[in-house]
């Protein structure tokens, strides 16, 4: 069964955008991260820092992980989620 793509009005004209993007991830902060962010008590765990593309190139047997990337946007290696 495959799913229908839900499209964004903030991505391109297509609708395809870096938050339905197969490879488009949520970041958030780790246990040891110092300083903790401004505000922030406790755990650190749940807090989002930001989104991750995730790519997976031919000649690398690894996923490549590009940080500090957009919620919505659009590149050439989109993928539906």
């Amino acid at each position: 069964m495959s799913k229908e793509l839900i499209k964004c009005d903030k991505g391109w004209h297509s609708g395809e955008c870096c938050c339905n993007c197969g490879n488009h991830y949520e970041d958030f902060y780790h246990c040891a991260t110092k300083p903790k962010p401004e505000g922030v008590e406790g755990c650190v765990c749940s807090t989002h820092k930001g989104w991750i593309c995730l790519i997976q190139f031919e000649d690398t047997e690894t996923p490549r992980a590009h940080s500090n990337w957009s919620e919505h946007g659009f590149c050439e290696m989109w993928r539906p989620k």
